[in-house]
């Protein structure tokens, strides 16, 4: 029944939109194999016992791997630490140099250093929930982190994460303008931390429209607005922001060249018109909610809190 009702739905989106049409060979094409369930057929929350696997995109920073792995094994129901290593011209470190943790740690060598490499649907990846999270992220707590995750386990067709990001209409240009400030409204949760199904890894590999996965890999940017716009599109739903923190250590967060910031801001703006004109629509839905822990803010004893440390702004 599964089958049937997700290809119908693609005879009809072809139907639809005929200039995104999948040809005749994409058609026929052989699937990825792969036993995973499309999130949109789950239970409504996910199960408990099985965890997540954290998915780890480095390039040569070391200590600060490191420290995010560090901090993941603290995590409760961390089950697995993916590297993807995406240095062809280094090798990764022998296996006596890792941190030497309590859960499987893997690392996966790609042949191209591309930014949709934390997006492939790698057979390592075991659990229904990625983290993906980049090398830089290491001021997460084990509470934030784990409480994300238990907050995607309700919400599992979803994107749920931490830095979050909106996109404006700009009269003027009469086009979409991607906005960082800090407001109450979000459309977007970026990849740099962020929980989702492994189901969309395998819809961004197989099944982006367009030239989108080409134009993320040649420029090097806009990998994880591609996915907000992917999952947005097929659910309708919007990504959910949870707990407080805004300050992240993020590339476009770290220089402070004013110019640079400004051109990196062109960049992401140009990237969702792009994508806008790729999918034929603005997918992304606007919201203006966040999950906080019960208690959180409360005056009550720290003891009886079960998620104590949730960062700060």
């Amino acid at each position: 029944m599964e089958a049937i009702t997700l290809t119908t739905l693609k005879i009809l989106n072809d139907r639809v939109f005929p200039a995104h049409a999948r040809s005749l060979e994409q058609w026929n094409r052989r699937p990825i194999p792969t036993a995973v369930s499309n999130p949109l057929f789950l239970p409504i929350t996910a199960p408990v016992n099985e965890g997540f696997t954290a998915v780890i995109l480095t390039y040569d920073r070391l200590e600060s791997l490191f420290q995010v792995i560090q901090t993941m094994v603290q995590v409760p129901s961390l089950s697995k630490v993916l590297v993807v290593w995406n240095n062809q011209k280094k090798p990764p470190p022998q296996a006596s140099m890792w941190p030497k943790i309590s859960v499987p740690l893997k690392v996966v060598q790609t042949r191209e250093n591309k930014l949709s490499n934390r997006f492939y649907p790698y057979e390592e990846i075991e659990t229904e929930c990625i983290l993906a999270i980049d090398d830089d992220i290491n001021m997460m707590t084990a509470d934030e982190l784990e409480f994300g995750y238990q907050v995607w386990r309700e919400f599992p067709d979803r994107i749920v994460g931490f830095p979050p990001r909106n996109v404006l209409w700009n009269n003027d240009t009469r086009s979409w303008k991607y906005d960082s400030e800090w407001t109450n409204e979000v459309s977007m949760v970026l990849t740099g931390v962020a929980f989702y199904h492994k189901y969309w890894s395998y819809v961004y590999t197989t099944q982006l429209p367009g030239n989108i996965k080409e134009w993320v890999d040649a420029n090097m940017n806009c990998e994880d607005i591609a996915m907000n716009f992917l999952v947005s599109n097929l659910t309708g739903k919007a990504p959910i922001k949870v707990t407080p923190r805004k300050k992240f250590k993020c590339g476009e967060c770290t220089s402070g060249d004013l110019s640079a910031n400004e051109a990196h801001m062109v960049e992401r703006s140009q990237c969702v018109s792009h994508f806008t004109h790729e999918f034929g629509t603005m997918p992304l839905k606007t919201v203006e909610f966040r999950a906080d822990p019960v208690l959180y803010m409360d005056n009550f004893p720290e003891k009886l809190k079960l998620y104590n440390n949730m960062g700060s702004l």
